[in-house]
């Protein structure tokens, strides 16, 4: 057993919505064994960090990141894990102060990389620190092996936790006063399919929408060919599952899909976004698209272009190709120039900026519900509307004439409600507000 006096942890996580639930469950786990969580300028006696293997950008980030703790903290032990440290474990041993590589598979087969008395780790949280939507994890792995992704190889194939498991988590969180719960996964669409070979997303939304305390259920992400009708329908009820989806479009080319090895073509994508858009109104659609794939020429990435203007995504999350070893993309031999590749990033930028401006236009007039996350001294909150709007709640201390459209820039990183409420709001509220003017990426609304 560790003794007392070096029982103080730290956490730094990476990545993607998954990652943050693993270390919430590391948290957990370590707080069990009496562990204290400190800051890193507290001196923490054991800093662990959860990297990503998406990009090899994320890789080298988090690889300088813990290059740098084991010089800042010499006396720390650092424990390694997440997808680099299965894509690139060796390297990272090879750090100063690195004393354990624990990949995700790991934590189900041995103990903590150190003795702890409740062991091994648990999948279950009961609360999400930092962060007033709580993300919850149904499933881990993916089996759809696009040819650019790493992800299968790190993290492995489809494996869906217990819907029993998942609801106990729920309640847990709406006991612990979250009202907005985000259902993720590695590919959460295939939720359920290795427990009765057919996904459960569907039904796992059913199920936590019965839990009081409970007000919204975000998806994360999920692919365009596993929007169910029951998902369509639980959106336009105007029940708790929010009318948002993020659907990764990648890229508007059927050739580029092709060599992508995505399950879908241009047309079926669409087809679906007419599916939810008849039923549906106002639907927020959101997107990840990858430019400079292999082999992507101009008329490819102008079919990109002419998609994403046809569905008027809201928000667009753009990559440029990241070459990844191991994957099969990495071994396609018409690569894109940097500088190419940086020139459609900035066209795409711009126009993701023009779609998101014109579907907030839509909202002029119309109320939208916030979900408050975060306030400063000034009784100004921050949060986001049921369809994913980046939303600033200003207080009566701090009148809306007052909040420029800079320091929304500043400050925001996406669209954004500016709305008039009073001192009595509260980190955790639902707030109604009434739209009334449109900025270049936020709103302004009064409630």
């Amino acid at each position: 057993m560790i003794a007392n006096n070096s029982r103080r942890c730290s956490f730094i996580t990476f990545g993607c919505k998954v990652n943050q639930y693993d270390t919430q469950v590391m948290r957990e786990h370590l707080a069990t064994n009496g562990f204290r969580e400190v800051d890193e300028a507290d001196t923490p006696s054991t800093i662990i960090v959860n990297t990503c293997t998406v990009t090899e950008t994320a890789y080298r980030e988090a690889r300088r990141f813990v290059k740098r703790l084991g010089r800042e903290n010499p006396n720390a032990r650092i424990i390694v894990t997440g997808c680099a440290a299965v894509s690139n474990r060796a390297e990272f041993l090879g750090l100063p102060n690195v004393s354990a590589v624990v990949s995700n598979a790991e934590w189900g087969r041995r103990n903590f990389p150190f003795p702890t008395p409740h062991s091994p780790l648990s999948t279950r949280i009961s609360y999400f620190k930092g962060h007033t939507r709580a993300f919850l994890k149904v499933q881990d792995g993916c089996d759809l092996n696009c040819s650019f992704c790493i992800i299968p190889s790190v993290r492995g194939g489809n494996v869906s936790r217990k819907i029993e498991d998942v609801i106990d988590d729920a309640k847990r969180l709406a006991d612990n006063g979250y009202k907005e719960i985000v259902l993720t996964g590695v590919h959460l669409g295939s939720y359920g399919k290795d427990l009765d070979g057919r996904s459960g997303v569907a039904m796992a939304v059913e199920k936590i929408s019965r839990i009081d305390g409970i007000r919204r259920i975000r998806l994360s992400s999920i692919e365009v060919n596993e929007i169910t009708s029951e998902l369509i329908e639980m959106m336009a009820s105007g029940g708790k599952l929010c009318p948002h989806l993020h659907l990764p479009l990648q890229s508007g080319d059927d050739e580029v899909l092709h060599r992508m090895r995505r399950r879908y073509n241009t047309a079926q994508f669409l087809s679906a976004i007419d599916r939810v858009n008849e039923r549906v109104s106002g639907a927020a659609f959101t997107t990840d698209v990858i430019v400079g794939f292999p082999g992507e020429t101009e008329e490819d990435f102008e079919n990109t272009l002419e998609v994403c203007r046809r569905v008027g995504f809201s928000r667009i999350h753009i990559f440029p190709y990241s070459h990844r070893i191991g994957t099969d993309a990495s071994r396609m031999t018409e690569t894109i120039p940097p500088a190419e590749k940086k020139e459609r990033f900035w066209i795409l930028k711009k126009l993701a900026g023009e779609l998101m401006h014109n579907y907030y236009k839509g909202f002029e007039g119309r109320e939208v519900e916030v979900l408050v996350e975060s306030k400063d001294s000034g009784a100004k909150f921050s949060g986001y509307s049921e369809r994913y709007i980046k939303t600033v709640v200003l207080g009566d201390a701090c009148p809306v004439r007052n909040f420029s459209s800079r320091e929304c820039d500043e400050n925001l990183e996406a669209g954004l409600t500016v709305a008039s409420i009073s001192n009595g709001v509260k980190v955790g509220d639902l707030v109604k507000a009434t739209v009334t003017k449109v900025g270049r990426n936020y709103v302004e609304a009064r409630a």
